[in-house]
């Protein structure tokens, strides 16, 4: 009954979650929907601005050339004036079908369209009458200009709705996205909540799992050293916590380079999401090894004596098949036989080096390792951190290797979480082995350093206090 509670428990979140990925991914292709369809909408009233203005310079050129004509009665006048003609008539037209489309208001275009027919019949009335009086000729103008003014206030009035339609528009996108972005906050909260439930609930059921299993052992020193073994290197099976968050964000560009397209191929983003969906998934696996390197944090106790080279003994034996397997050479010289630490972390701290010495060997070499210790004064280290605390006095402990080694300067980059200087196809695992070193040493108010060179191997140094 316990078991069919627990799938009951996970499908109902299961299924829940894949619900907000939907609506989640359903509301953010809305919002870019909404978007560009608000961008073009500004575009074209923009447009409108544009060829009001327009229509006014060609206005304003056609009296220019008619009257012109009327003062040099020249061909040259005419001709400017028929193409200055045929130019407004386009350019009022185009200004009339595009008011159409943004449904504006159709008497004002009709209006402008007559008088503009009327300002044009007024010019050419001019143009034809050579023998007009004086008087008649102004009165002509008079009602041409005035004619004209009507054409500018038409314009206006276009130029004034094409506003207000534009002002709206924008009200309604903004409350649009902002409705849009609350969904998305709402659907982002509660996938994160269901992610912080589901590993608190999975990792309550592990550490009931291992209650039973050493309950049911008895305790036994070799199950639960294996069981350490198998917790501290669950990570193997995981990949770069990048690599997952560069995918999400890349196949998120090509949806919305492929949203912006005119043809929409459906069949490409539903495979854009499924990788994303796929590299999502792909992280939460890594997520429980940020859960495994927060509990070094947390679950340790120094408040008794450990005898060092018996927890590395130990580590040997763990590692003893792969020593094996690599015809590897683990010397040690001397180590603490009495130091305040946690066995546990200790036997973690030495299973990561010796087993990354192991594994990033020489091709050519079989590898050796050197495992040697000094005490040392913490002021003499020259590392600040030392200093800070009350500890006068460190075993300062040297872990030396003769495999590839790396570069100088990726020295302090080899202890960040998930950070890795070679590809996963190459070597093995997700680059939290030496993070979970450092966080063991600084439990225990101490450090850790590397010195390295390209094919000369590493030295791991690792200070911890006397006392």
């Amino acid at each position: 009954m316990i078991k069919d509670k627990g799938y009951s428990y996970y499908n109902y979140f299961l299924f829940l979650s894949l619900f907000l990925i939907a609506g989640y991914f359903i509301t953010s292709l809305y919002l870019m929907n909404r978007s560009s369809r608000s961008g073009k909408q500004a575009e074209m009233f923009g447009y409108t601005v544009e060829k009001t203005n327009k229509v006014i310079q060609q206005v304003t050129q056609l009296e220019t050339s008619a009257y012109s004509f009327i003062l040099t009665k020249g061909k040259r006048s005419k001709a400017i004036y028929l193409h200055k003609k045929e130019g407004l008539l386009k350019d009022v037209d185009k200004l009339i079908n595009h008011c159409l489309k943004l449904e504006l208001p159709f008497h004002e275009t009709e209006k402008l369209n007559k008088l503009i027919i009327q300002r044009i019949k007024t010019l050419e009335y001019l143009m034809s009458e050579e023998n007009m009086s004086s008087d008649h000729q102004i009165e002509h103008m008079a009602f041409g200009n005035e004619t004209t003014l009507q054409i500018l206030n038409t314009l206006k009035k276009i130029r004034s709705v094409n506003g207000q339609m534009r002002e709206s528009n924008q009200r309604d996108a903004k409350i649009a996205n902002r409705n849009a972005m609350v969904l998305l906050a709402i659907f982002g909260a509660i996938m994160i909540l269901i992610v912080f439930i589901s590993f608190f609930k999975m990792r309550k059921e592990i550490m009931r799992s291992e209650r039973y299993l050493k309950e049911i052992n008895q305790i036994n020193f070799e199950l639960s050293s294996m069981n350490e073994n198998l917790e501290n290197f669950a990570y193997v099976a995981s990949h770069d916590l990048n690599e997952p968050l560069r995918k999400i964000k890349t196949f998120g560009d090509l949806i919305e380079i492929e949203l912006s397209n005119e043809e929409i191929s459906r069949e490409t983003i539903v495979q854009h999401v499924n990788r994303m969906q796929s590299a999502s998934t792909r992280m939460q696996d890594l997520i429980e090894d940020l859960l495994s390197y927060s509990r070094i944090s947390r679950d340790y106790e120094i408040n008794k004596k450990i005898d060092l080279n018996k927890e590395v003994l130990t580590v040997l034996s763990d590692l003893e098949i792969s020593i094996k397997e690599n015809n590897a050479e683990i010397i040690i010289n001397r180590l603490p036989h009495e130091i305040l630490a946690d066995e546990v972390q200790m036997r973690q701290l030495f299973q990561n080096l010796i087993s990354n010495a192991i594994k990033f060997k020489k091709a050519d070499q079989d590898p050796i390792v050197k495992i040697d210790s000094e005490r040392v004064i913490a002021r003499q280290t020259g590392i600040e951190e030392l200093q800070a605390y009350d500890n006068k006095e460190y075993w300062k402990i040297s872990v030396n290797d003769n495999g590839i080694g790396f570069e100088e300067q990726y020295s302090e980059k080899v202890f960040a979480v998930f950070q890795r200087l070679h590809g996963r196809s190459a070597y093995e695992g997700t680059g939290i082995g030496l993070s979970i070193c450092k966080k063991i040493a600084e439990n225990h108010n101490g450090s850790i350093s590397v010195i390295s060179k390209i094919g000369e191997g590493a030295t791991f140094e690792i200070y911890l206090p006397v006392t």
